[in-house]
């Protein structure tokens, strides 16, 4: 059995969001099927639940839907106001507006360049087919490699003719901001129980309850497991507190 990585859950349910914008754990299970994607089942394994794997998605269970027509629209009005005018600053003006990700372009139209043609939006050929090759090569690695870092790129890259991680960092400033550009998450440190335990003792001691509305918040900017990483070691929140109290009780 295939070993779905969490980024490739990820990219599945935008694509599936994309076709269904209200997407439920029906709808998603009867558009996978015949597919060769990770399984209403894998995604609550690697997750904990579907709730949490919307939000690691950033979607929610029904979230805006936007026509080709108002994506090109959007993207021709930051191609206006934005400059310079590039995939890096498109990104963060539209995380800005709350309008269509570059991910989500890259899924609907196949390609950045191509996304910018249909805008009728024209850039120096040169810049836009480096950008086009490095975000092609970025997507398709964080397919293929079990964990997408510098050193395992570079030796696909290197194998496949790619852009080297050089040009990559010259381009977007840093190689973590050009996995952000993309919205790929660089790779996540493998957290074990007591490290959950770890941060909950230290989350109870600094807030008015254990809440996990309370502790979502709290762990943000922090190097702490998430709530979907709790799920995923306990099985739920509850269960994660509930031992939390046990081990309490047995150090006393």
């Amino acid at each position: 059995m295939k070993k779905w990585t969490e980024q490739q859950v990820i990219d599945s349910l935008i694509e599936a969001s994309i076709a269904y914008p209200a997407l439920d754990a029906k709808t998603y299970a009867r558009w996978s099927t015949g597919k060769e994607i990770p399984s209403i089942t894998t995604i609550i394994n690697v997750f904990g639940s579907w709730r949490e794997a919307l939000h690691a998605a950033g979607l929610s269970s029904i979230r805006p839907y936007y026509s080709d027509q108002e994506i090109l629209a959007f993207i021709k009005e930051a191609s206006e106001r934005l400059h310079p005018f590039h995939s890096n600053s498109y990104r963060e003006w539209a995380k800005a507006k709350h309008g269509p990700s570059l991910t989500l372009i890259n899924l609907r139209f196949g390609s950045w360049s191509r996304a910018l043609e249909e805008a009728h939006i024209e850039m120096t050929r040169s810049i836009c087919m480096t950008e086009e090759r490095i975000i092609n090569a970025l997507l398709e690695a964080s397919d293929v490699l079990p964990r997408l870092t510098t050193q395992t790129y570079s030796i696909w890259a290197q194998e496949n003719g790619h852009p080297t991680v050089a040009t990559i960092a010259r381009k977007y400033g840093s190689w973590v901001d050009a996995l952000t550009c993309l919205d790929i998450a660089p790779p996540r440190r493998k957290w074990v129980e007591e490290d959950v335990l770890d941060a909950l003792r230290q989350a109870q001691r600094e807030l008015p309850s254990l809440s996990i509305i309370h502790y979502r918040k709290w762990a943000e900017g922090r190097s702490v497991p998430s709530t979907s990483t709790i799920n995923a070691l306990f099985g739920s929140w509850t269960s994660a507190v509930q031992c939390l109290k046990r081990s309490r009780v047995s150090i006393s």
